[in-house]
C-alpha cells in the first residue's frame, strides 16, 4: 500500500493554535491607545488613501472630482452636469467632511508656476457666505467651492497638503501631489 501524503487534522489543528497564541501574544503587546488624534503620519496617510480612492472613483467612473478645504476639515465633491454645481460626494464611509481633530493642525498651499503668481489672500469678499441672500420660497443650498480639482483624464490640481502636531511641531507631514497626480508623503 502507498504512503499518503498530506497533513492529518490534528497536525492542521495544532498549528491554527499556535497561530492564535501568537497572535494573541502580538496584540496584547500593543499600547492600549493609539494616539490617532495626535498622529500627523496617520492623518497624512489617510488623506492620501482617500485621494487615490477619489483618483481611481474619476476615472472609472468619468466623473470630475474636487476637494474643497476648511479650517480642520476637508470633503471631497463632484460635479453634477444636470444641475451644474458642485454636490458632496456620496459615499457610506466618507460623508461630508471628513474631520482633523485640534491636535493636528493642516494646510494645503497650490503649487506650480501658474498658483505662485496668484495671491490666494485676495478673495472676492462678496463671495463669502455672509454675504449672501437668501430669497423666501428658495431652499438654501450650500454651495461647494473645491480648491483642488481630480478630472477624469487623471490630471490634478497640483497642491501639498502639509498635517502637523501643534504640540510638536518637529512632527510635519506633507503630502503633495503633481498635475499628473503622483501623490508622495514626505515626513520633515
Amino acid at each position: 500500500m502507498p504512503h499518503a501524503r498530506g497533513f492529518t487534522l490534528l497536525e492542521v489543528m495544532l498549528v491554527l493554535v499556535l497561530m492564535g497564541m501568537i497572535s494573541i501574544g502580538v496584540v496584547m503587546t500593543l499600547p492600549s491607545s493609539v494616539g490617532f488624534d495626535k498622529d500627523s503620519q496617520w492623518h497624512a496617510q489617510r488623506f492620501r488613501s482617500l485621494l487615490q480612492l477619489a483618483q481611481d472613483h474619476a476615472l472609472i467612473s468619468n466623473s470630475e472630482l474636487g476637494i474643497e478645504f476648511g479650517e480642520q476639515e476637508y470633503r471631497f465633491a463632484f460635479y453634477d452636469l444636470k444641475s451644474k454645481k458642485w454636490k458632496p460626494l456620496s459615499n457610506p464611509r466618507v460623508n461630508d467632511y471628513i474631520k482633523i481633530p485640534i491636535s493636528i493642525s493642516s494646510e494645503y498651499s497650490l503649487v506650480g508656476s501658474v498658483w505662485d503668481e496668484i495671491e490666494q489672500e485676495d478673495d472676492d469678499p462678496f463671495s463669502e457666505k455672509e454675504y449672501l441672500v437668501e430669497i423666501e420660497g428658495q431652499e438654501a443650498e450650500i454651495d461647494i467651492n473645491p480648491q483642488v480639482f481630480i478630472m477624469s483624464s487623471g490630471e490634478v490640481t497640483p497642491f501639498s497638503y502639509l498635517f502637523f502636531n501643534t504640540e510638536n511641531q518637529k512632527d510635519r507631514v506633507t503630502v503633495t501631489v503633481s498635475m499628473s497626480g503622483q501623490i508622495e508623503v514626505i515626513r520633515e
